[in-house]
């Protein structure tokens, strides 16, 4: 099938449907190209993002945006996926430095999800439904509890969060506590909803069951009466 083109960026050109390769050979042009800006025209660290947001902006106001979201999510596993020697000197105490790409509206993946930059409430709604789903998933397919479906969900969260700053921890994790506990509520209120429910069918059906069990006794004296007085 041919594949058409949707642009070029740091010298790669990007086809649609989006592939793997192509976005991978971006992160190490781009990865190149930043380590020149700072090491050969002595540009500092924000200067040289601010350079490659500028390329990056272009580069998605001229596609659509759901394949910015599916170049984001790709580009975003390759950044945790690349080997150490791809950054070379843009490494700083063996950490990774995201701010350029959190700039450009992407945080990472977490639960199979893009997590948008800033963070919105919408899309940490979605994160925590994600999470959700995915807690009873890994219940039901690893012979764990809910508990420690929970724990392990947990883990990968703080593995995440570990890669932002301070500031945007905080933020993060507050409006995913909103969120989960938003979340909770909903589920308890449909739990006493669907309880209300049965409860008030059970009386009903006790309800006909004593108006039919009546009407069985009702007959069953007027058969006895006509026997006895035939």
């Amino acid at each position: 099938m041919e594949r058409k083109l949707l642009g070029e960026i740091f010298g790669v050109q990007i086809h649609s449907p989006i592939n793997r390769s192509e976005v991978r050979e971006v992160l190490r042009n781009q990865l190149k190209y930043k380590s020149d800006l700072q090491i050969n025209q002595s540009l500092t660290e924000e200067q040289s993002q601010l350079e490659i947001i500028d390329i990056f902006e272009s580069f998605f106001n001229s596609i659509s945006e759901n394949d910015v979201e599916i170049f984001n999510k790709i580009h975003t596993e390759e950044i945790n996926a690349a080997p150490r020697e791809w950054f070379g000197n843009l490494l700083s105490e063996s950490v990774i430095s995201d701010d350029e790409f959190l700039k450009v509206g992407n945080a990472g993946v977490l639960y199979d999800i893009e997590v948008k930059y800033p963070f919105t409430r919408d899309n940490i709604r979605t994160l925590v439904q994600a999470r959700s789903d995915l807690m009873v998933f890994l219940a039901n397919t690893h012979g764990i509890s809910i508990y420690q479906a929970s724990n392990d969900l947990s883990d990968e969260q703080k593995l995440f969060t570990e890669k932002l700053s301070i500031d945007d921890q905080e933020k993060f994790l507050n409006l995913m506590t909103e969120e989960m506990n938003a979340h909770t509520d909903a589920l308890n209120d449909e739990t006493a909803r669907i309880n209300q429910q049965a409860f008030k069918q059970e009386v009903e059906n006790q309800y006909y069951a004593q108006i039919i069990g009546g009407i069985v006794v009702f007959a069953c004296l007027m058969f006895l009466f006509f026997i006895a007085f035939k």
